[in-house]
This record gives C-alpha cells, sequence and structure tokens, in this order.
C-alpha cells in the first residue's frame, strides 16, 4: 500500500487492545462506525459533514482500503481512522465496549448462494458483536437491495434482545448517497432501511485476544523440525498449521511459519525459535504482528510440546 495516504490508517496490531477511542483520535468525540466501506463515497462525505464527530471504517480489501485513504489525504479529512482488518474479529476485539453511537452497514453482499451462507453479515453472532460496541441508544443501521438479506437481519436483531423494536423501510426518503445507491434507483428497484436502537440489556461476547508471553524450553531435539512442517492441530474452535520451518545460516535461530484460525478469522506468522546458553527461546518473531489471540498462543504452546520440555512462560 501507498506510504503516502497513510496519515489515517490504524493498524491495531500496533495498539493495546481493545482501543482507547480518544487517544486514538486525540479527543472525546461521539464515535461512528461503518462495517464494509467499499468505495468510501458515504464515509468521505459523512465525515466532511460532521467534523465534531469521529469515524471508523472496517474493511477487509486492500484496493477498497487504499481508495478510502487516497479520498481522506485529498479532502484533508482529519476524523476518520481506517481498519484493513476482518469486521466480526473487530467488533469483538478491536473496538471497547460500549463505545459508538451507531454503526452503518451499507449495501454489504447478501451472497444469496446457499454455499456461501457462512459469509452473510447477518446471523445471530454478528448482530451480538455489533450489540456489544454499541452504546445505550446507540443505532445500528442497515441498506441493503436484497429483501432476504434484510429479514434475516431483521430476525437476528430480534433474537438478541439487545436493540428496541427495529424499523424496515421500502425506498426510504434518506438514501446514502452512494454510486451504488444511485444505479439501484435509476432501475427503479427496491431498496430497503432497517434501524434499530441499543437497549440497556448486557451483552457477553468471549474475546479472542489473550495474554501471550514466551516460552523457555530445555532440550530441544532439532530433529523434530523436519517432521513439523505440515502438521495441522485443532482444539475446540482454534486450528494452527505449521506451514514451514526456515533456518538462518549463521547462528541457530528457526522460523516456523504458521497459520492460525480463531473461530474462521485467520493469520500469518511466525514463531521464532533461538539457542540461549543451555535453554531455548520460543516466542512470536519481532517483525510479526499478529494479534494475540487463542489460537496464536495454542500455535507456540503446541510448538513447545513438540519439541521439548517447556519449563517457564
Amino acid at each position: 500500500m501507498d506510504q503516502h495516504f497513510l496519515s489515517n490508517y490504524l493498524d491495531a496490531s500496533e495498539h493495546e487492545i481493545p482501543l482507547d477511542l480518544p487517544t486514538v483520535f486525540g479527543r472525546e468525540s461521539e464515535t461512528y462506525l461503518e462495517v464494509g466501506f467499499g468505495s468510501g463515497e458515504f464515509l468521505v462525505q459523512k465525515a466532511i459533514d460532521n467534523s465534531a464527530k469521529d469515524f471508523l471504517g472496517v474493511e477487509l480489501s486492500v484496493i477498497s482500503t487504499e481508495k478510502l485513504l487516497k479520498s481522506l489525504k485529498r479532502e484533508l479529512v482529519e476524523n476518520v481512522r481506517v481498519l484493513l482488518t476482518d469486521a466480526s474479529f473487530c467488533l469483538n476485539n478491536v473496538i471497547p465496549k460500549d463505545s459508538l453511537s451507531g454503526v452503518y452497514m451499507n449495501f454489504p453482499c447478501p451472497w444469496p448462494k446457499k454455499r456461501h451462507s457462512n459469509r452473510r453479515l447477518n446471523d445471530l453472532n454478528f448482530v451480538l458483536k455489533i450489540g456489544r460496541v454499541l452504546k445505550k441508544g446507540g443505532f445500528f443501521q442497515l441498506y441493503s437491495d436484497s429483501k432476504e438479506f434484510i429479514s434475516e437481519m431483521s430476525s437476528s436483531v430480534d433474537l438478541t434482545g439487545l436493540f428496541d423494536s427495529d424499523t424496515v423501510e421500502i425506498n426510504p426518503t434518506a438514501g446514502v448517497g452512494t454510486r451504488y445507491e444511485r444505479k439501484w434507483l435509476a432501475m427503479q428497484m427496491e431498496i430497503f432501511r432497517l434501524i434499530c436502537r441499543r437497549n440497556s440489556k448486557a451483552v457477553n461476547c468471549e474475546e479472542d485476544v489473550v495474554n501471550l508471553s514466551h516460552l523457555w524450553v530445555k532440550n530441544i531435539d532439532k530433529s523434530r523440525l523436519d517432521r513439523v512442517a505440515g502438521r495441522s492441530f485443532s482444539s475446540d474452535e482454534m486450528f494452527v498449521k505449521f506451514m514451514g520451518v526456515y533456518r538462518k545460516l549463521d547462528n541457530e535461530v528457526f522460523l516456523i511459519e504458521t497459520l492460525s484460525v480463531d473461530r474462521g478469522y485467520s493469520q500469518r506468522f511466525y514463531i521464532s525459535l533461538s539457542k540461549r546458553e543451555e535453554v531455548w527461546l520460543i516466542q512470536l518473531d519481532s517483525q510479526a504482528k499478529p494479534f494475540r489471540t487463542r489460537a496464536v498462543k495454542f500455535a507456540v504452546r503446541t510448538l513447545s510440546r513438540i519439541l521439548g520440555d517447556e519449563s517457564r512462560a
């Protein structure tokens, strides 16, 4: 990604999470989130029209993220921070509980085919995570061109018990002002709007991020390293696979390329194995910046069990 446009980019892996939003924005203000900002038109205009408020945008597409960052730079917008990460993970771990005044979703992909149903952002667990980050009285607003998607989202909202009764409008007078919306309206197709407000009911979502320290291991059997690559392990909702093993030529330092998955959220990183006098140190490589999730911790501990006797955490 072009470094010239990164002033609004927020790398959450470089911060303690959940984030401290006043520190992130340098002020105390109402904060809003757009999940899946696409081209970024809506978020840019919202921020320009509401300079006293702060906005977060979360997106998985690098192309969309770079496009938004360029727009923010061009328009000199300072009250937006952009996160390039999984929205579900972000809602559950990165954004603080009870911190947002509103959450927007504008025309998310409805993934209509049955085989893609697990990608839809309208199930009960996802709505619970939206409820987690909203303040009492904060709103959740969804625009969609899919009646089925809206209906499923409305059902999920009702099932959580975290929101006052939701309202669904057909062809609302207040739109989001994006090119996609204008194109859809020009075709005289229906648009649906769902809005609801957070009540005072408490919500509990198990966070994925845990404390993680290094491990000291005695009596490493280096011959076992040859058998590490390609092995996979699972426990509960965690999955780990060691993708490859690499050795530095000048000393006894090994890097183990690792894939971890927590409840569908995947990360790739390196675990470092280095000899320190009579013991070996196992830790995340200093260049790797994965979120310290339960699966990442599971990977480090699993590696220590394979190679030797863990002596101190």
